[in-house]
């Protein structure tokens, strides 16, 4: 957008910024700066540019603009003055960042909800986890007290001692889905074979993990990358089971021929879901192609022939650390 540096009338307006705030260039032509209705403080407007007389630059890092149909739209300011021919002249470059600002805002909610998971994890198992397993001490210890003088109280404490364990088996479980240190300590592979055993009994659906170790390769993923490349297993197979109800599963860690890049895909035999209805309300699906793009992956989600779904994910080895010996 061109302005005349002295009366601030706007002179020139490209095509690009009017389809960008959908609004005809006559309701920009001819008008000052602060009249065109874009910005909602007018005196900080012309404060602005009174600054920009002066100074000949002047930036915004982050602008509310309303478009043409009323909403808001974030965008980056930056104006600067100059002479042409002969008239000292005015450039407004504006640009949007509204799809920044969205995955600003996704990536602190992902890293807040990482850390409050891992949080939660850490207290089941360190917390909670003990205090079972000393309940389960105690009811066992009473049971062989109860074995001699009353053999059917005795039976009962030890149907608490089985529940008991059950249930720390089962906290357990969930402390490692919030806080999957398996990732960190025994690497990406381990972690999802377990995570695929954990689906297996504790919805009694049939989940696979396969690792593809042909041509020789053997990777171990540093955390960074493999914490992100787990939670989108988990997202996916979260999504067959709520959403698709899926019955089989199989998730499979891969390269690709060149060996350049890994692979890791997610198929189900479910009956799908709405792609254009999740990719504008589910977080899910935003989450794991954030989670992609974090890693520099390229995420594809689409149907598996004529059921279920299937989740391929492509990433660079950069976020890798050496190879680790056979």
């Amino acid at each position: 957008m061109i302005l005349n540096a002295r009366s601030g009338m706007i002179t020139d307006v490209n095509p690009y910024l009017l389809k960008l705030l959908g609004r005809p260039q006559e309701e920009f032509l001819g008008k000052k700066l602060w009249e065109i209705g874009l910005f909602q403080d007018i005196e900080k407007s012309k404060a602005a540019f009174k600054e920009l007389q002066q100074d000949g630059y002047i930036r915004y890092e982050d602008l509310p603009l309303e478009t043409g149909d009323g909403r808001y739209i974030d965008v980056e300011f930056v104006s600067n003055s100059y002479m042409a021919g002969g008239v000292r002249v005015i450039q407004c470059n504006i640009r949007d960042i509204t799809d920044r600002k969205h995955a600003e805002v996704e990536r602190a909610i992902l890293d807040t909800t990482e850390k409050e998971q891992r949080r939660i994890g850490h207290d089941l198992h360190d917390g909670l986890c003990q205090q079972l397993t000393g309940a389960a001490l105690i009811a066992k210890t009473l049971s062989q007290k109860l074995l001699a003088r009353q053999p059917d109280a005795s039976a009962i404490a030890g149907e608490i001692v089985i529940l008991i364990n059950q249930a720390i088996r089962q906290t357990r479980d969930v402390a490692r889905g919030l806080a999957p240190v398996e990732v960190e300590a025994a690497g990406l592979a381990p972690a999802l074979e377990k995570f695929a055993s954990k689906i297996e009994r504790g919805h009694g659906i049939e989940c696979v993990f396969i690792h593809d170790k042909s041509a020789g390769f053997r990777c171990r993923y540093a955390p960074f990358l493999a914490t992100h490349l787990y939670r989108i297993v988990q997202e996916a197979v979260s999504n067959a089971i709520e959403h698709g109800k899926a019955r089989h599963i199989v998730i499979k860690l891969a390269t690709d021929s060149d060996q350049e890049r890994g692979v890791l895909t997610i198929e189900d035999d479910g009956s799908g879901f709405d792609l254009k209805l999740s990719s504008k309300s589910g977080l899910g699906l935003r989450s794991m192609r954030y989670r992609g793009r974090m890693i520099g992956a390229r995420l594809r989600v689409s149907r598996a022939g004529t059921q279920g779904m299937i989740v391929t994910c492509s990433f660079p080895h950069h976020h890798t650390t050496e190879a680790e010996s056979s």
